[in-house]
């Protein structure tokens, strides 16, 4: 390879040059397209937005709906419905009949419901569109909730339930969420087998009635079609779809509970230990939310971050570190700093964490890293507008989570005000390092020295994935036992 390479390079095809001379053209501006919106007389908002490119059309309606709404004893009713409203099929197919129809058209229609939003979306070829179109139509409207396909997801989550121990990475990610939003909140609820085991069919159609009616849905189409066309078909397909219900309620609030202290979960059969450290951040529409999001790409954002020099580079504690402040649409998301690190030098990696977030609390930052974190981050927000699908998909989200429209812009030229006072100002008012949630997983008898060391309380985690206990009993029931 390297002789290749080196006569690649006596040929003149590449030139070695330092990186710093390159030089690149500044990013275009983002451009909006011209969505054309409108409100169906029962309710529905849609945006069309034509592109003749390719022939391909896309769709997406957006539920408000999600896992927040779902009751304490049946977690993870929600997202079974979501995926039970196409694999169960709709009153007219099967969803193995709709498998076979669509996979014969290169197409797809997928439904799915997370923690604040309930999706429907489809793609397909513009000759195929009325005919997907339907199927799509159907899954919204018409979704049979099949037994057996009930059953079938019921034992995929199951299985899920039994690995989600198997790796310590998702556990510190997952452990750390529910320490920061509390385990026995709609944030920090977790799905366990007896919860699975409680959720009937019944449970499914009294949830997808709730909320999949038409004032509760907005849809968005892109592609190869004619506008004036393509309202005539929703017309049809949607158009006498008149269901109502009370007005959804707003999503519940999260409530601030700190819960400072190292948090260890003890994983015998590994020699790292993945850590998360951190609190609970805020939301994208925030007013220091851009200086905040700056000062944690300085922080750990990448190959010129504070912690990649200092830990890695420097110290050679960990091959990965990052740390981010990670808003949510709509309500507060967090503040965190991940990573792994060899299990002898746990305690080290943690205490030099936080000695690089008190010095981000002290002095200004660099006109260096101020420059490259604020590029980083600009052009990176603009890729989530450099095709016109992403930017409908953007803005309708947008749209559903409350933001203005001019979103965008304002984004931008917030970022581009940002400071080295306003990086330090929100570090030092909104970063307590005393205060912070500490994860690890890993085997504390290979730890260089006892994490007490840090002069925080230590916690033992139990994840032990508790019993089927109802499942079992339900079980014995009906076969007499």
């Amino acid at each position: 390879m390297r002789l290749l390479t080196a006569a690649i390079l006596a040929c003149g095809l590449i030139q070695a040059q330092d990186p710093a001379a390159l030089k690149f053209p500044p990013l275009r501006p983002v451009h909006i397209p011209q969505v054309e919106t409108y409100t169906m007389r029962n309710g529905i908002r849609v945006y069309l937005l034509e592109n003749h490119e390719l022939p391909l059309v896309n769709g997406l309606a957006l539920v408000r709906t999600g896992g927040l709404f779902d009751p304490p004893d049946k977690i993870g009713l929600a997202s079974l419905t979501g995926t039970v409203m196409r694999s169960g099929g709709t009153r007219a197919k099967s969803g193995d009949q709709l498998n076979e129809e669509l996979e014969n058209l290169a197409a797809s229609v997928e439904s799915s419901i997370g923690d604040t939003a309930g999706e429907v979306s489809f793609s397909t070829l513009s000759a195929d569109t009325a005919q997907v179109l339907a199927a799509f139509r159907d899954v919204i409207r018409e979704p049979a909730f099949r037994q057996d396909k009930i059953d079938l997801a019921k034992m995929q989550i199951r299985s899920a339930i039994a690995r989600r121990n198997d790796n310590p990475n998702r556990i510190a990610a997952r452990e750390f969420s529910r320490l920061i939003y509390g385990k026995n909140t709609p944030y920090g609820a977790q799905v366990e087998y007896d919860t699975v085991a409680r959720i009937t069919r019944d449970d499914l159609v009294a949830f997808y009635r709730r909320y999949y009616f038409p004032a509760n849905v907005m849809l968005a189409v892109y592609g190869d079609f004619d506008s004036a066309r393509m309202k005539a078909q929703l017309e049809r397909l949607f158009g006498d779809w008149n269901d109502t219900q009370p007005p959804v309620p707003a999503f519940p609030k999260v409530e601030r509970r700190p819960a400072p202290g190292v948090y260890v979960a003890t994983k015998s059969d590994v020699d790292q230990t993945v850590f998360y450290v951190g609190q609970l951040g805020g939301e994208l529409r925030d007013k220091d939310d851009p200086a905040l999001e700056v000062m944690g790409d300085i922080l750990g954002g990448g190959f010129a971050s504070r912690l990649f020099k200092r830990v890695r580079t420097e110290l050679g504690y960990a091959y990965d570190v990052s740390a981010g402040w990670s808003p949510a649409y709509n309500y507060p998301g967090t503040f965190e700093i991940a990573g792994s690190t060899k299990s002898a030098s746990t305690a080290d990696t943690l205490a030099v964490i936080r000695q690089e977030v008190r010095r981000l609390r002290t002095a200004e930052v660099s006109d260096e890293e101020l420059r490259t974190a604020k590029e980083t981050l600009l052009n990176s927000f603009v890729f989530n507008f450099d095709r016109p699908s992403k930017t409908l998909s953007r803005m309708l989200r947008y749209e559903y989570y409350g933001y203005p429209k001019d979103f965008i812009f304002q984004y931008q030229k917030a970022i581009a005000a940002v400071t080295k006072s306003d990086v330090l100002r929100v570090a030092k008012q909104y970063l307590d390092p005393a205060q912070f949630t500490i994860v690890a997983v890993g085997n504390p008898a290979e730890f260089g020295k006892p994490l007490a060391s840090l002069g925080l309380p230590v916690h033992s985690l139990d994840i032990t994935i508790p019993k089927p206990e109802a499942a079992e009993v339900t079980a014995r029931r009906a076969i007499g036992r």
